[in-house]
């Protein structure tokens, strides 16, 4: 009898062990899960963050872009923003206040001139607005780059109650004239604007967008 006892016991014990081995496979699994997917978003973050400052920056140092590639660099910035994002430029210049929803900049519709309002529940105009009157990295005079040092880059994707992706924003923008100096027949590499982004993007079918976000002067970039 206490032979069976002891046979069914072990089996038992057996059995437990199974279970709790299993279920504990079950949860690292799913972390991994859990972080391999946040790594992906991040990944995909990272290329937004890329097209904002090869959009931003000129491609043609030496000559200066044409009126085209300024519209199509333009377009691609703009690309990365939701139909209905909100940017706001903090400061005391003409062009700080709200930037409201997206446009096309051959569309004075949806493009138009910066309105004067700096009001905190005013509007100066559009997305396009912005990037097409006021970035100084789309100004046709201007041959800027963009440079965004990465250890100030910050992204936190999580799924939202929907299971929807959005993820806070954090990056950088140092601007450089790269304009050629005659004497030398280099680049300038004149500091000329330094700003930070900050505020959140969301996964849109599949995509990720810029939704709000403000942004103003930054120091230096220390670690």
């Amino acid at each position: 009898m206490k032979s069976t006892f002891r046979k069914k016991y072990a089996r038992l014990l057996a059995l437990l062990a199974v279970g709790i081995i299993a279920a504990i496979g079950v949860a690292h699994a799913d972390g991994w899960w859990d972080d391999y997917e946040r790594l992906a978003q991040k990944t995909e973050l990272e290329q937004l963050h890329a097209t904002f400052h090869a959009s931003i920056s000129v491609h043609d140092p030496v000559n200066g872009d044409s009126p085209a590639v300024i519209i199509q660099r333009t377009r691609d910035i703009l690309a990365i923003w939701s139909k209905d994002a909100e940017l706001t430029v903090i400061g005391s210049t003409a062009t700080a206040g709200n930037y409201i929803g997206n446009g096309d900049p051959e569309d004075p519709a949806t493009c138009p001139t910066p309105s004067g309002d700096t009001s905190a529940a005013g509007k100066q105009g559009t997305l396009c607005t912005f990037f097409k009157y006021v970035a100084g990295g789309l100004q046709p005079a201007n041959r800027w780059v963009s440079l965004s040092p990465v250890y100030k880059t910050k992204y936190v994707p999580v799924k939202d109650g929907d299971s929807q992706w959005k993820s806070s924003v954090y990056f950088e923008c140092h601007y450089f004239d790269v304009s050629s100096n005659p004497a030398t027949g280099q680049p300038f590499w004149t500091a000329k604007s330094h700003v930070y982004l900050s505020g959140e993007a969301k996964k849109i079918n599949g995509k990720w967008l810029l939704t709000k976000v403000s942004s103003a002067a930054v120091g230096i970039p220390i670690p």
